[in-house]
């Protein structure tokens, strides 16, 4: 019996003899983590903006300056209609203009002159009023005719079919020679110069996607590269069949041909459903093919071990555990 207690003691004071760091390195605790699982979304590039070019006016096609995948140039020209009969009919403005300015001129002196005469009493006022009359009437019709220039010059201007500068030709309806009328479509048109993105997101993806700030990373599967992205715009409404939200993401920069139909994948750290966290792998006591974790207060809890995570930890779960709470690092 005396031999029982000297060995216990012996035991006590060895572990008291022990050094401090070891002693406190022993009763360290750490903070349960919550997991997260990774979800990975796939969209594909499509053009910032795109349009339908339609024709103005009717007329028969006399060149096409840009095929499909061309760029338009600064002008932004995309084809030509035939304006030989838009010319005639200005022309023709153009004399009927002279015409009435020269009665205009003659009625303008005809008026002063009945005015003199109708001072002396040379003449009857009668005279004068039709005199003033046709200068008014010849004025009116100059207006007018001023007036249809303007309208025919801006027509003129319609015939050249232009989309926006820089603006690519995705689909050319068109050929030289043939025949369009008012409102016929000619060409779709692509702005390319930076890429959107179309993802529809739950609750959970959009508020992890904010989460990432500016810092937005998309990988190019086809190019197996990536690129950087923001949030362009975000629907106020959802999807009534898959009560998603739609969201655009913006590509600006990257080293490579901006086109539509590139494949993107978008990583995202959603919370574990099934409310796992991550613990240490140090603070897994294994016994009878089961896990425990210890809490500082002494007490095991037993866990399930889901896998391994980042930084040599686990995964594990249990109705007992939860994010945040405190377990011994080294039990």
């Amino acid at each position: 019996m005396k031999h029982v207690s000297l060995l216990t003691l012996a035991l006590v004071l060895s572990v008291w003899l022990l050094p401090a760091s070891v002693r406190a390195q022993s009763q360290e605790t750490f903070e349960a983590e919550a997991a997260a699982r990774r979800a990975t979304l796939t969209g594909f590039t499509r053009a910032r903006s795109s349009m339908t070019l339609v024709a103005e006016e009717s007329g028969r096609v006399e060149k096409v300056m840009a095929d499909v995948g061309d760029t338009l140039g600064q002008d932004g020209l995309f084809a030509q209609l035939d304006t030989t009969f838009i010319r005639l009919d200005l022309r023709e403005n153009r004399a009927e203009q002279e015409r009435l300015k020269s009665d205009f001129e003659y009625y303008r002196k005809e008026m002063n002159r009945y005015k003199q005469l109708v001072k002396s009493k040379n003449a009857a006022q009668s005279t004068l009023d039709s005199n003033v009359r046709a200068h008014q009437g010849a004025l009116q019709q100059l207006r007018g005719k001023q007036i249809e220039e303007r309208v025919l010059m801006e027509r003129m201007k319609r015939f050249s079919l232009i989309g926006p500068a820089g603006w690519k030709v995705v689909t050319r309806y068109i050929e030289p020679g043939e025949w369009v009328t008012k409102g016929e479509k000619v060409a779709e048109l692509g702005n390319y110069e930076a890429l959107l993105v179309p993802y529809a997101l739950t609750g959970a993806e959009f508020r992890a996607l904010k989460e990432q700030g500016e810092n937005i990373t998309l990988r190019l599967t086809d190019l197996n590269i990536p690129v950087q992205a923001r949030i362009e715009r975000v629907s106020p409404g959802f999807d009534p069949q898959s009560r998603k939200i739609n969201v655009d993401l913006q590509i600006s920069q990257g080293d490579f041909e901006f086109r539509g139909g590139l494949r993107t994948e978008l990583v995202l750290e959603l919370p574990d459903p099934g409310g796992a966290v991550l613990v240490p792998a140090t603070a897994l006591v294994k016994a009878y093919e089961e896990y425990f974790l210890m809490t500082p207060e002494g007490e095991r809890v037993r866990v399930m071990l889901l896998g391994s995570g980042r930084n040599n930890l686990r995964r594990v779960s249990s109705p007992e555990v939860h994010a945040g709470d405190r377990f011994m690092v080294k039990p």
